[in-house]
């Protein structure tokens, strides 16, 4: 644990270096080449590189934080002590006992050093940094507190670009948004830019992601990030044209791109929205090449074949995924998902409206997935509703009433409760209609009033009630 601890540390101090950084970047640079060619004898070298100014607290931190960095915590412990007996109160040493802390997992004791070194120097933006990125997914508003403080002594300090990353590692995407935004646009560099997107990408507001991007493209081209952005969003937004302009770019011309599974996952739903749909299904078949082991994959591969409406293809990988999950992963909603591709694939009108043979055997599988979903969760209407529904395609007359069971039970979980719902209403109205349809129109009146009880103005029960 306090090894992955450690790690944690590293990722997340690497980008932000202390204040002294530039003042030492010859001992620093030094040591971090011994260290990684001579590994050793690290500690001797820095031992030297100490003496040259062996009175200077924050010499001993720059060395203490490089062996810190590279993971060796107790000579980053040996040189903290160093640097905490010499005579000068220095914050860069005390940042660094927080530092050590948290790398131990301590997070109590970070905070008191990080606090400490604020109340020695409260114009230090380093302690008010490391205090927040020590809360800044567990506790954001605590974090957030904490800068807005540093903004009472630091007004030139871009401190809300701190605070906009903390409101997007939270998921805080709208209140990300509006401090990105509060900034000028040109001050923001790759990364700000894209946490800028993203922010609006993420609540699916694909145009004010895409105007960010634009700007980003302007200066930065060749940013797989923001090619990335111009294939999702004109994506989501149907404009195929321009999303394929982005795909050309992201995998053609964008600089050091590490491509994602949902990059051909895009491309593929670009492709098909301009009808190439042969180029579509290889880019989903990419995706498999690329990630055969991982079955969340499988799960998002069905899902693009459902949203181009080849449900053959989205049945079968949907079936590989269920396979796959192990047995108490394989809940209701895994087969209710499973049995609406069949229902979508029974009821899809695209090729021809008829109640082909085919149509028919994928309503009929319809209904054995959403009997299974009724033993699995016998409380929930889902599986009889279901059931119900699918019926009705296969009866669409209504004529043999192969929906009457199915719906009398959904009737039946509602009026238990005491609940009312769309689908009871619907209940109603069909069993309604099929006492209208067998000439029974005392039971098909009683039905009527259910409907007209619930709601007086339903149009569909006043005109059953005229005609009877």
């Amino acid at each position: 644990m306090k090894k992955i601890v450690l790690i944690l540390f590293i990722m997340m101090n690497a980008a932000v270096l202390p204040c002294w950084a530039d003042s030492y970047n010859d001992i620093v640079g030094k040591l971090k080449r011994t260290i990684a060619t001579d590994s050793l004898n690290a500690r001797n070298v820095a031992e030297e590189l100490l003496k040259k100014d062996k009175k200077n607290p924050d010499l001993a931190a720059a060395i203490g934080t490089t062996f810190l960095q590279a993971g060796r915590l107790e000579d980053a412990e040996y040189f903290y002590d160093k640097g905490y007996h010499m005579k000068r109160i220095s914050t860069t040493i005390i940042n660094l006992a927080g530092d050590i802390a948290f790398a131990k997992n301590d997070k109590e004791k970070a905070e008191y050093y990080y606090g400490r070194a604020i109340y020695f120097n409260k114009r230090d933006p380093q302690g008010y940094y490391k205090y927040a990125r020590l809360y800044a997914k567990t506790e954001p508003e605590k974090a957030i507190q904490k800068l807005n403080v540093l903004k009472q002594y630091r007004h030139e300090m871009a401190v809300d670009l701190k605070i906009a990353g903390i409101y997007y590692d939270s998921n805080q995407f709208q209140r990300a948004a509006d401090t990105f935004g509060s900034l000028p646009i040109d001050s923001l560099d790759k990364e700000a830019l894209t946490s800028y997107a993203l922010s609006y990408y993420f609540q699916q507001k694909f145009d004010s992601a895409l105007s960010v991007t634009r700007h980003g493209l302007e200066r930065f081209p060749r940013h797989p990030a923001m090619n990335r952005m111009v294939l999702y969003n004109n994506t989501e937004l149907k404009r195929y044209d321009e999303a394929l302009q982005g795909a050309q770019r992201l995998f053609h011309q964008s600089d050091d791109a590490e491509f994602q599974y949902l990059d051909y996952i895009y491309y593929g739903y670009a492709l098909n929205g301009v009808g190439r749909y042969d180029e579509a299904i290889g880019q989903f078949n990419r995706v498999m090449e690329l990630n055969p082991g991982r079955n969340d994959v499988v799960k998002e591969i069905s899902k693009a074949y459902e949203n181009i409406g080849d449900y053959d293809h989205a049945i079968s990988y949907y079936q590989q995924y269920i396979d796959k999950l192990d047995a108490d992963e394989k809940t209701a909603f895994e087969i209710y998902h499973l049995g609406n591709l069949y229902y979508a694939k029974g009821t899809d009108q695209t090729k021809t409206k008829e109640l082909t043979a085919e149509k028919i055997a994928a309503l009929e599988e319809a209904d054995r997935q959403y009997e299974r979903v009724e033993q699995m969760r016998p409380d929930s209407y889902l599986g009889a509703y279901w059931r119900a529904r699918t019926n009705v395609a296969l009866d669409p007359t209504s004529e043999k009433g192969m929906a009457k069971s199915h719906y009398m039970k959904v009737i039946s979980l509602f009026t238990d409760k005491g609940e009312t719902s769309p689908q009871l209403l619907e209940g109603y109205k069909y069993l309604a209609y099929y006492y209208y349809l067998k000439k029974d129109k005392a039971s098909a009146s009683l039905y009527v009033d259910k409907i007209l009880d619930i709601d007086p103005t339903d149009s569909y029960a006043l005109q059953i009630a005229g005609v009877l």
